[in-house]
């Protein structure tokens, strides 16, 4: 008697039935971490962007002369903008040296944080410093309440406050994921005038 080994037909259906559901099953497990792994880059990138904006602008605050600032908003008045020069020192006369003035403010549609050298002038130049700014910082609504409870009423998404010798400093910063998912980061720093 001959025997014939090997699968029947009926096996090899159910092994092809078994393999493409683990198959599926694992391409499922691959795209929910791909997603997951999309929002957990989209946040770190959007906290980085945050925090790397909020430091350019308390390097350039602190090198600030006291003298040059304008505006000088108090709590829970708040300025969109900081303009200010860096004290060059003294020349031989004793004359304080400024360098020309300087900007930090939204741009004219409040989405980018941009500096600004001799703003409004024919020699203006400008960077943008930051992009996806909030229209108004994270918590806070247009309607002459601080609800986000820190002192300031219905500021912008970029926002400076002066106390005596130190400007506080607040930035959010807000992004659309691939999912649709908004996505929201602010930053603060008081930081505390040299000059």
């Amino acid at each position: 008697m001959n025997r014939v080994s090997g699968l029947s037909a009926l096996e090899l259906i159910i092994a092809m039935a078994l393999f493409a559901v683990v198959a599926v099953k694992a391409v499922l497990v691959m795209n929910s971490a791909n997603e997951a792994y999309g929002n957990d880059s989209a946040i770190m990138s959007l906290e980085d962007q945050a925090r790397k904006t909020l430091d350019q602008i308390s390097y350039a605050v602190l090198g600030s002369d006291r003298e040059t600032i304008f505006p000088v908003p108090a709590s829970p008045i708040y300025s969109p903008y900081f303009r200010y020069s860096l004290n060059l020192g003294i020349d031989a006369d004793g004359n304080i040296v400024y360098d020309d003035p300087e900007e930090i403010a939204l741009s004219e549609d409040e989405t980018q944080v941009l500096w600004k050298k001799n703003p409004g002038t024919p020699e203006e130049q400008r960077v943008a410093w930051s992009n996806n700014v909030r229209q108004f910082l994270e918590g806070e609504l247009l309607n002459a309440i601080d609800d986000n409870e820190n002192g300031v009423i219905d500021e912008t998404g970029l926002a400076f406050t002066v106390h005596k010798d130190a400007v506080t400093i607040r930035l959010s910063l807000e992004r659309t994921t691939s999912d649709g998912e908004t996505i929201t980061h602010s930053e603060e720093a008081e930081i505390t005038i040299r000059n």
